[in-house]
């Protein structure tokens, strides 16, 4: 059984119109006309997303079927998607009343996104122009997205941006995530999210039910993904290998101090030192050990990057060159969401517990 939710509040009922910034060429705009905009220009680049697998339970065969929403990256038919169904035998998508048989190209287990192509495409398609503007966004910002709910047709949802966050309860996510009032319901996980100026900035990628609200992951994070993807059909990961703690300071905020290095790891070739207070990784300003995680994860191999660090009252730069990551982390510290789109539970954190990274 379905359940309908009604959104706690309704711009619409309450009148609510947006003025357009003055800076871009369109007129003022009401809401409507913004969400209406956003639809026409990018709903043909929306596709459902169906994949099945057979699995045998006491000697009972059954067929599971998955669906969720995706959209085009290229007029050659690759489409990104988020939540595909793991081991899937049969992956197909349904767009504008036809269907298509689509292959995996790559899956990304850190983020739970996978490329998908049309097999023998014999035209071309619509596609997203798919570039970074998630770092316009601030608290309140208003969101669109575009997905294909069960089994029904394109259409905008959309909600407030709330806040962004690195982890839930206990878990770590591997980069920042955007938590925003979209509710998202069956056949809405990997949709794309729009700006009110119709510019992607993430795709729809875990639902907080009890809350009405989700966890989108940001449109950097997958156009690191989508590159490698569509590159080779994989994303490599650096990792620094450090080994860190919490400590409370006198302005009841958290420092990170290093506790060491793993053996063998790009940090024990590096001049850090137990004791070190992490300031910054590259351009990632660290104050909480998810820090690390997020600058790990935009760190390339091969590439180097500059740890600021505290020491004696003194400020040092300590370059590390970064080595690729050999296994992708799926433990339960690492992981965004399980592949129905929802966020595993939360559980107790201790505050001083180390992480490396």
């Amino acid at each position: 059984m379905v359940r309908l939710a009604v959104t706690s509040f309704s711009f619409f009922a309450l009148g609510f119109f947006l003025q357009a910034d003055t800076s871009t060429s369109h007129p003022s705009l009401s809401l409507q006309e913004r969400v209406r905009d956003i639809y026409e220009n990018s709903s043909e680049c929306i596709v459902r997303v169906k994949a099945t697998r057979k699995d045998k339970v006491d000697e009972k065969v059954s067929r599971v079927l998955k669906m969720g929403s995706g959209f085009f990256v290229s007029k050659d038919g690759h489409i990104l998607t988020s939540g595909l169904l793991r081991n899937a035998d049969q992956i197909w998508i349904e767009y504008q009343q036809s269907f298509y048989l689509a292959q995996l190209i790559g899956h990304d287990h850190l983020c739970n996104l996978s490329m998908l192509k049309v097999v023998d495409a014999k035209k071309e398609f619509p596609f997203l122009s798919v570039s970074d503007h998630s770092e316009d966004l601030t608290p309140g910002s208003i969101l669109v997205g575009l997905s294909c709910a069960l089994e029904f047709k394109v259409g905008p949802t959309f909600g407030l941006y709330q806040s962004e966050e690195i982890s839930f309860g206990a878990s770590l996510f591997p980069t920042k995530m955007i938590r925003a009032s979209v509710t998202l319901g069956p056949g809405e996980i990997g949709a794309p999210i729009f700006d009110l100026h119709g510019r992607f900035v993430g795709i729809a990628h875990a639902a907080l039910s009890d809350l009405r609200s989700s966890f989108i992951l940001p449109a950097n994070a997958c156009l690191r993904i989508r590159d490698g993807l569509l590159l080779s059909g994989k994303v490599e990961y650096g990792w620094f290998g450090v080994t860190v703690s919490r400590k409370l300071n006198n302005q009841n905020s958290f420092d990170i101090i290093v506790e060491g290095t793993v053996d063998g790891s790009p940090a024990s070739k590096s001049s850090l030192k137990k004791g070190d207070l992490i300031q910054k990784i590259g351009n990632v300003v660290v104050r909480d050990r998810g820090d690390l995680a997020h600058a790990a994860f935009f760190a390339k191999p091969t590439t180097v990057v500059i740890f600021q660090v505290k020491r004696d009252e003194k400020v040092l730069s300590i370059p590390i060159k970064v080595e690729k990551r050999s296994v992708v982390m799926r433990d339960e510290e690492s992981q965004i969401a399980e592949v129905d789109g929802t966020v595993p539970g939360q559980q107790s954190e201790n505050p001083t517990s180390d992480t490396v990274r």
